[in-house]
């Protein structure tokens, strides 16, 4: 019984069962105003004496459906022959009771219907069976339409998640990429504390090494988070750099309140300082400076990161030690990928050193952070 009561269930929630009663019920309408205009039955008689059958249909169009969908990967010839085959058995079977059905009506309880009902002739069985034969066969056409429309919306709402899937992935894998660079440099670095016997100065910078690895490891690749997280990551960056180059590097960041709370993709300032620290320091003789300043114009939060400081190489430098600007290049992949063409890096050289800047919407976190004019390194 509960089993019945479950297929009953399934059936009523059927995407196909709404249409079908549609079909069949204005089939039937159709058939209570024809007899109703040749004087057979008052209006509306046909309708309800005319419920098993409705009943009767609707249930074989269902049945129907069923096979078709069971048979649709089996070859054409053997598809479209079971397929013919049912949906004849089925036309005959309701055209012999629907003829049979009025026939018995007219005998036990409507003798009025007798000069009509008792006429099973071959041609009202032709007839009968052709109008019944066109309701299948219009039923099962339109849930094919119907079916084949879900499909082709399911498809592009499944190539529409692969997408997605295909670009968090993309900037899942942009985020990701650590610079081994400022690993070896950093690693480097505490080993030459270590030979120094400089112990307290090397611990302090494993501590902010693991913390920044720590925090790049955890935070999601593709969030976005508010600005001032993004800071946060870059100052414990910047502790890192300060431990190896000392003296040699200021570090400024300043920040406007408005622009404090915004949104913008996790690490997307990363490569930038860390460009501006390995071109602009590490290459560079006597002290420079990293300056990171965020501001809010209009729509648009607008983030800086310059670098200060007088070059120990030509003009004529070779290409590899210019860099081959793999940070710039995974930054406005990254931006391209989020924004599409609503955020931009631009970048350019000034007479003191190197400028990148980053345009994107100015879109605030609900939890705004405490206002930051200014920000100090340690």
């Amino acid at each position: 019984m509960r089993i019945r009561i479950a297929r009953l269930k399934r059936v009523a929630a059927s995407a196909a069962l709404r249409p079908v009663l549609v079909i069949w019920g204005f089939g039937y309408l159709l058939v209570d105003i024809f007899v109703y205009l040749m004087g057979r039955m008052p209006l509306g008689v046909s309708t309800i004496a005319s419920i098993p059958l409705f009943i009767l249909g609707v249930t074989y169009t269902l049945l129907l459906e069923r096979l078709q969908h069971r048979i649709r990967h089996h070859q054409g010839v053997q598809r479209w022959g079971v397929l013919g085959l049912a949906l004849m058995l089925a036309t005959a079977v309701h055209a012999l009771f629907d003829l049979y059905y009025f026939k018995w009506l007219a005998i036990s309880l409507v003798p009025d219907w007798q000069r009509w009902a008792l006429d099973v002739t071959p041609e009202r069985i032709f007839t009968v069976g052709l109008l019944y034969l066109w309701t299948f066969c219009l039923a099962l056409t339109l849930l094919w339409a119907a079916g084949v429309g879900n499909e082709a919306e399911r498809s592009a709402s499944r190539a529409e998640l692969l997408e997605a899937e295909k670009q968090r992935a993309e900037a899942a894998a942009l985020r990701l990429q650590l610079n081994p660079h400022f690993l070896f440099n950093a690693l480097n670095s505490i080993s030459s504390l270590v030979v120094l016997d400089r112990k307290s100065e090397a611990e302090e910078m494993i501590d902010r090494l693991a913390d920044f690895l720590r925090a790049s490891l955890e935070s999601d690749p593709t969030a976005d988070v508010p600005l001032s997280q993004e800071l946060d990551m870059i100052e414990a960056y910047l502790a890192i750099e300060l431990s190896r180059f000392g003296e040699r590097l200021e570090v400024r960041i300043d920040v406007d309140d408005a622009a404090s709370a915004a949104l913008v993709p996790n690490f997307i300032l990363q490569p930038l300082v860390e460009n501006a620290v390995k071109h602009g320091v590490a290459s560079c003789r006597g002290a420079a400076t990293v300056a990171v300043n965020a501001r809010v114009s209009g729509p648009e939060l607008i983030l800086t990161v310059l670098n200060t400081g007088t070059r120990l190489d030509s003009p004529g430098r070779t290409a590899a030690s210019r860099g081959t600007g793999i940070g710039l290049a995974n930054t406005r992949q990254r931006l391209a990928v989020r924004y599409g063409g609503a955020a931009t890096l631009d970048t350019h050289h000034t007479a003191t050193g190197f400028v990148a800047e980053i345009r994107l919407p100015n879109r605030q976190s609900s939890a705004r952070s405490a206002p930051t004019m200014e920000r100090a390194v340690a």
